[in-house]
């Protein structure tokens, strides 16, 4: 027979951006969280390409300035506001590749789930699930929830 008791999730991982979507999944994984008594850490990943072109990352010599990181971190911490005060929680901002970092960080920091909203605040809406959703799906180690909201 099939028990939920053998599951153990103290550690979540979920990745924002600011969509409705991402709101969506933090609103899910807040639920699991609290049902399993579990640690949510929200993440941003800034990609330096959107927001540094070649030339400007040239000049600053691999030099990455923090003003990068901190639309992302003020995101970050109005969606933890978004959470119950009972739930634990952390949050972090990146540089890099958004699906890369997310894969990464769930291996480097053993999370138990990724939950990640379907579609992010990429130009194409038409779309089932986004880029970076199916990438962490496909590559990620520990179990992936894919919200679609």
């Amino acid at each position: 027979m099939f028990t939920f008791d053998d599951i153990s999730l103290k550690k979540i991982l979920v990745p924002v951006d600011g969509s409705n979507q991402s709101k969506e999944a933090l609103r899910r994984a807040a639920h699991l969280a609290q049902q399993f008594d579990a640690t949510l850490t929200l993440i941003s990943v800034v990609e330096l390409g959107k927001v540094m072109s070649g030339v400007q990352q040239v000049h600053t010599g691999g030099y990455i300035p923090e003003h990068l990181t901190a639309g992302a971190e003020e995101m970050l911490r109005k969606m933890a506001e978004l959470i119950p005060p009972h739930i634990s929680v952390e949050t972090a901002a990146f540089l890099g590749d958004p699906a890369e970092v997310v894969i990464e960080e769930s291996l480097e920091e053993g999370y138990d789930l990724v939950v990640i909203g379907s579609r992010g605040l990429g130009k194409i809406k038409g779309i089932i699930i986004g880029s970076v959703s199916q990438q962490v799906a496909q590559e990620c180690r520990c179990p992936v929830l894919v919200i679609h909201g």
